[in-house]
């Protein structure tokens, strides 16, 4: 569990820009709006050679195992540089992963088959088994003066529109390697 508090360096960094509605001009300092987006992450096992995507009905042969990911933002530096910029320092300062791995083999049981695409995918990512996996995911949040938590987001990972084989296929498409360690987080986990 993480416990903030108000002594922390929220941004990560001393300083950070945002402009608030309703001020006349930007200022230097930590988010006043920390925020973060439920995630999970492919770690991966064997890489593939620089050059050579990865098939997609092999691309499950490359994931060692997942975790969970949280993606930190500082959503009021966020929204001051978004246009033209997108986010950028908003979101480059922390990722927390959980601190253990669960392999494919255990997750197997929980296995179900993945939304169906609409449209299709291109040829390069039409799979054979298009599968996801059955994990509901919630985050409760406590904060450090209260005894109790709440619960302030729901989700399953068999939601996903883009399956986590998927992913690490069209992410070496243009040629790009894959090293074992590599953690690709899958991008905000949505309802139905």
């Amino acid at each position: 569990m993480c416990e903030i508090s108000d002594r922390d360096n929220y941004s990560g960094t001393e300083e950070g820009q945002a402009h608030p509605a309703g001020n006349p001009s930007p200022y230097f300092g930590p988010t006043l709006k920390l925020d973060f987006e439920l995630e999970m992450a492919t770690i991966v096992g064997p890489g593939n050679e620089l050059g050579k995507p990865v098939d997609i009905n092999n691309a499950e042969d490359h994931i060692f195992g997942l975790v969970l990911l949280n993606d930190w933002s500082a959503r009021d530096i966020q929204a001051w540089e978004y246009v033209p910029l997108g986010p950028f320092l908003g979101k480059n300062f922390a990722t927390s992963i959980s601190p253990w791995i669960v392999t494919l083999d255990a997750l197997e049981p929980f296995a179900c088959e993945a939304p169906k695409q609409d449209p299709p995918p291109l040829p390069y990512l039409a799979e054979k088994v298009s599968k996801n996996y059955d994990l509901s995911l919630e985050v409760h949040i406590k904060p450090v003066d209260h005894k109790d938590s709440s619960v302030v987001t729901r989700s399953n990972l068999k939601h996903l529109y883009w399956t986590l084989t998927q992913q690490l296929a069209h992410h070496t498409i243009n040629g790009c390697n894959l090293r074992p360690g590599d953690v690709l987080g899958t991008g905000t986990i949505s309802g139905p």
